[in-house]
């Protein structure tokens, strides 16, 4: 398979001449261990799938190091962490940079070894799926989105059809150009791979299959805001094992929680958050969505579109290693706003459709919210328009194909 490259790329040349080591996060198969291996062609590249290896970086940390000297790149870390404070000793006994780079899932305990082992020496990042100018091999070009009347148009323009097949297909490296069976067969192994080794809690078979079904339940709610109560009466499962099993997705990368937007920062964190999945092609496989055509036509395809464009969006800043600040707004008198991005000291208000085109009565949100806050920066409305226009003097109005 050809190698696409990823915007991260630059980012960890960038890191590596700063920092002893550098660590990648993300939900298995997105391409952490290949990434790794092309940017690190001079170095060795080391995986804990080897089972002898494994044994020695647990048992054997020091000696691991020692017979496996830096620079290397290390995937499957969270199996071993053990090697962690051989690491910091390691670190601590030179100047050298960019010696160690480490891969792997369960992105918290990742993070939670990193800040407690090796505080100040590595710098860490998430790799999400690809992003749609990774998937066209130009990723080293992605800038993190924000609306302007001076996009550059790098990707090619594509037509509604040709959209919600991009959306239907996901953007797991793996599932680019897989057929139907094969598509259906690499979201299967997915998801019980994702539960036998990451959903660690999950002993039993009757939990893994309640498990199952609870991420169903979540995929039907992709694009809306979080209601605990709701998301328990439609599995069959008590409040707290809500909570804990919603950490467990966001956690491992699988969902990502949209804060809502209010000017006293106590309140966002009280209020419930927007719920999306990181990967549409991964919400049509659980909603049982099986073509592109069924896609277009589906009840909730809004909402559906809308987790393509923000996570699309995400992808933009999270691959360039930067922290997104983004939110969502809603009034008391129920006017929205899709997604804020908070960049250059002002909000950016964003709203998402799934139509080409677009009444202004139905961007009542956006002039709410700049009635409302009063650092609001240029707006945009995302579509499936064919080219880009200006709405106003505050809006741009163009396609998830010009971000």
């Amino acid at each position: 398979m050809q190698y696409l490259e990823r915007t991260l790329e630059t980012v960890l040349t960038n890191v590596s001449s700063v920092y002893k080591g550098v660590v990648v996060s993300g939900m298995r198969q997105v391409g952490k261990g290949t990434l790794l291996k092309h940017l690190g062609r001079t170095r060795r590249y080391l995986t804990l799938k080897d089972s002898r290896l494994l044994r020695m970086a647990k048992q054997a940390p020091e000696q691991f190091l020692q017979m496996n000297p830096p620079p290397i790149s290390v995937d499957e870390i969270q199996w071993a962490p053990e090697l962690f404070p051989a690491l910091k000793a390691y670190f601590d006994e030179t100047d050298e940079k960019g010696l160690v780079w480490l891969s792997g899932s369960q992105r918290l305990a990742l993070w939670a070894n990193v800040s407690d082992k090796l505080p100040g020496r590595v710098a860490s990042f998430d790799l999400l799926p690809l992003s749609i100018y990774e998937r066209e091999g130009i990723g080293k070009l992605q800038q993190p989105y924000v609306p302007s009347f001076n996009l550059k148009r790098q990707l090619p323009e594509k037509s509604p059809s040709d959209t919600w097949r991009t959306v239907f297909q996901g953007a797991w490296p793996d599932v680019l150009k897989a057929d139907a069976q094969e598509r259906q067969i690499f979201f299967n192994q997915l998801v019980n791979l994702y539960i036998a080794n990451d959903v660690v809690q999950l002993n039993s078979i009757e939990k893994r299959l309640e498990f199952q079904k609870f991420l169903a339940v979540l995929a039907t709610r992709s694009g809306q805001e979080l209601n605990y109560a709701d998301i328990s009466k439609a599995c069959g499962i008590n409040f707290p094992t809500v909570k804990a099993w919603l950490s467990i997705a966001e956690a491992s990368g699988l969902i990502y929680l949209l804060p809502p937007f209010f000017e006293n920062i106590e309140k966002r964190l009280v209020k419930s958050p927007k719920l999306y999945f990181v990967d549409t092609g991964l919400v049509c496989y659980l909603l049982d969505i099986q073509s592109p055509e069924e896609l277009a036509r589906y009840y909730n395809r809004g909402a559906i579109f809308e987790t393509f464009v923000v996570t699309e969006i995400l992808k933009s800043w999270v691959h360039n290693g930067l922290n997104p600040n983004f939110y969502f707004y809603r009034d008391f008198e129920q006017n929205e706003v899709d997604l804020l991005i908070h960049a250059g000291g002002k909000y950016h208000p964003v709203e998402i459709k799934s139509s080409v085109s677009v009444e202004q009565k139905k961007l009542s949100g956006l002039e709410s919210f700049r009635k409302s806050v009063k650092n609001t920066g240029l707006g945009a409305v995302i579509s499936m328009t064919p080219e880009p226009f200006a709405m106003n003097p505050e809006t741009v109005y163009h396609s998830i194909w010009s971000i």
